[in-house]
C-alpha cells in the first residue's frame, strides 16, 4: 500500500551488523530502530568482564527483580525537587534515620524541627567524604579565626591539613586537590595497615582540621582503631587547647562493622567522632552511585555546607555538592534495608566472612619447597585484628624468588574470566605526583593482590576461583615473566584437601 515503509531487518541480518566500528563517534544524522540500539549496547556490555566474577570491586551487582523495578521507579524522580516529590524525600530521610541509628548517633536536639538526623544521601562515598572534609574545614576555620583574631578573608589564606594514612581511597585525593587541604600522611606497617594512634602526637597541630579513620581499607580490609584514636585526640585537644575531630570513612565497613560482635566502639558512641560516611552501593547493597553521610549534629557541622533553595516552588535545604540527581539509589537502599533487616545483614556478613576464610585457608595451604607459597596480608592472616572486612589479601612469599609476580597472576587468572586485582605497594603523592611507598616497611616495587568477597560470591564459586588461581600458577611456572629474576621450576603445590 502507498505510504508503507519496509520493516527493518533484524540486527544481525542488517547492514549495521557489518559496519566498521567508528573510532571517533559523532551524533548520527538520523536515528535507528530501538532494537538496533539495544543490540549495539549489549555488544559493548558483552565484552566487559562478568560483573559477578569481578573480585576487584566492592560494588554490589546483584539485584532481585522487584529491586530492579524499584530502581526504575526512582530513576524518574529528581531528588532535589523536594516540593514535587515530598514522599521520595521522606524516604531519603527515613534511610538517613535508619543509618544514623545503626551507627549509634545521638538524637539531635533539633530532630523535631527537621524530622531527621543530620545527614544526606550522596553520589557514592566520594561526595560523602568531600562533604565531611569541607565540614571539618569550615568548623576549623571558625575556630582558628577566633583564636588568632582573623577576619573571614584573612583566615581563608591559611592552609590547613588533615591527618590520614596512606590507605586512603581516591575520594580523599580529590579533597586534597580541589579543596586546598594538605594531607598529613601516616604510613602504617604492612603488618597492620592501620593508623598508629601514637603517631598523632607529631602529626597534629593547630592547623589540623581533623583525623580520618578508615573502617575497612580497600587494600586489606583492616579497621583503624578509632577507639584508640579517639582517646589520643581527646588527650591532644586537652593538652594543646585544640578542637580536632574525627571523621570515620566507613565506605566499606559501615554496613559490616555493626554486625560484628565484640568490636570496640568505633562510631558516634565516641565523643570525638563528628561524622561518618559509607558507600551504600558496597556492602549496603544498593545500586552503584549510592553514598551516605551522617553528622553528629547540624550546628557547627552540616549547616556549614547546607544551602536553601526556594525557586522550585518551596523552601528546601540541600546538603550535597551536586543538586539534581535521580532517586534510584535511595529507593534501592530503602528496599534493601527493609528486605534484609538486621537479621538479613547479619547472615550476609557471616556468610561473606566464611567464604573469605575458605579462600584464605586454600591460599595458606599452598606450599612450595616446604614453604608457604603465599604470605597472607589481610587482618585475619596477620592475626592483627579479629574484626575486618570480608577481604583476602596476599602476596607471593618473597623467599621463593619466583619469576613472576602478583600482577602477572592477575592477568593469567583473567583468562579464566575471573578478575582479581594485583597492584604495587606504592602511590603517587596527590599534590606532588612523587611515587612513594604506602607502607613504611615495604618498597614501592613490591606487589600484592586482593579478593573482595561480596554477597554474590558463594562457596561453590569460590572453589572455582581457587581452582583458577592454581591453574594460573601452574601456567606461570612454565612461562616465567620476571625480568632479571632467576626462575626455579618449583615442585608441585600441595593444597590441603581439607581446606580446598
Amino acid at each position: 500500500m502507498a505510504g508503507e515503509t519496509e520493516a527493518p531487518l533484524p540486527f544481525y541480518a542488517s547492514r549495521a551488523a557489518a559496519q566498521d566500528p567508528e573510532d571517533d563517534m559523532a551524533l548520527p544524522e538520523t536515528g535507528i530502530p530501538s532494537n538496533f540500539c539495544l543490540r549495539k549496547i549489549e555488544d559493548y556490555h558483552l565484552l566487559d568482564f562478568k560483573e559477578r566474577l569481578n573480585t576487584s570491586s566492592y560494588v554490589n551487582v546483584v539485584f532481585e527483580p522487584d529491586e530492579e523495578k524499584v530502581a526504575l521507579m526512582g530513576l524518574k524522580v529528581n531528588l532535589a525537587d523536594q516540593t514535587v516529590y515530598p514522599e521520595s524525600f521522606k524516604m531519603h530521610n527515613d534511610v538517613v534515620n535508619m543509618i544514623a541509628k545503626l551507627w549509634n548517633c545521638p538524637k539531635p536536639a533539633d530532630f523535631d524541627k527537621y524530622g531527621c538526623y543530620a545527614g544526606a544521601g550522596t553520589v557514592g562515598s566520594t561526595e560523602a567524604c568531600l562533604l565531611s572534609g569541607l565540614t571539618l574545614k569550615f568548623r576549623w576555620r571558625a575556630w582558628y579565626a577566633k583564636k588568632h583574631g582573623l577576619n573571614a578573608d584573612e583566615v581563608r589564606g591559611v592552609y590547613p591539613n588533615i591527618v590520614i594514612t596512606t590507605m586512603f581511597q581516591a575520594a580523599w585525593e580529590k579533597l586534597f586537590k580541589y579543596m586546598d587541604i594538605q594531607p598529613r600522611f601516616v604510613k602504617p606497617s604492612w603488618k597492620s595497615f592501620t593508623l598508629d594512634p601514637a603517631a598523632l602526637k607529631d602529626a597534629i597541630d593547630e592547623k589540623t582540621i581533623g583525623v580520618v579513620c578508615i573502617m575497612g581499607n580497600h587494600y586489606g580490609g583492616q579497621y583503624d582503631p578509632v577507639w584508640q584514636v579517639n582517646d589520643a585526640v581527646e588527650t591532644l585537644n586537652s593538652e594543646r587547647g585544640l578542637q580536632v575531630g574525627i571523621h570515620v570513612d566507613a565506605a566499606s565497613g559501615g554496613f559490616i562493622a555493626p554486625f560484628q560482635e565484640g568490636l570496640p566502639p568505633w562510631d558516634f558512641r565516641l565523643k570525638n567522632v563528628l561524622s561518618i560516611s559509607a558507600s551504600g552501593h558496597k556492602f549496603g547493597n544498593s545500586c552503584c552511585g549510592t553514598g551516605w553521610v551522617v553528622w553528629r549534629q547540624r550546628e557547627g557541622l552540616s549547616d556549614a555546607v547546607a544551602i536553601n533553595v526556594s525557586y522550585l516552588g518551596g523552601s528546601a535545604d540541600s546538603y550535597t555538592l551536586n543538586f539534581s540527581r535521580p532517586a534510584q539509589g535511595v529507593y534501592v537502599q530503602f528496599y534493601k534495608l527493609l528486605r534484609l533487616g538486621r537479621a538479613g545483614y547479619q547472615s550476609q556478613v557471616d556468610n561473606q566472612l566464611a567464604v573469605a576464610k575458605y579462600i584464605r585457608d586454600c591460599l595458606q595451604a599452598m606450599v612450595r619447597n616446604g614453604k608457604s607459597l603465599f604470605t597472607i596480608m589481610d587482618a585475619v592472616g596477620q592475626s592483627t585484628q579479629k574484626h575486618c572486612l570480608p577481604v583476602v589479601t596476599a602476596m607471593f612469599n618473597p623467599e621463593l624468588g619466583l619469576g613472576y609476580d602478583e600482577i602477572d597472576l592477575q592477568h593469567v587468572v583473567s583468562q579464566g574470566h575471573w578478575y582479581v586485582s594485583g597492584y604495587r605497594m606504592s602511590m603517587h603523592h596527590p599534590l606532588t605526583e612523587e611515587v612513594m611507598p604506602i607502607f613504611q616497611d615495604k618498597p614501592v616495587e613490591a606487589a600484592m593482590f586482593r579478593v573482595v568477597v561480596k554477597n554474590n560470591l558463594t562457596k561453590s564459586m569460590a572453589k572455582n576461583l581457587v581452582k583458577e588461581i592454581q591453574a594460573a600458577i601452574e601456567f606461570l611456572d612454565s612461562h616465567p615473566t620476571g625480568d632479571g629474576v632467576k626462575h626455579k621450576k618449583a615442585k608441585s603445590m600441595k593444597p590441603s584437601k581439607d581446606a580446598c
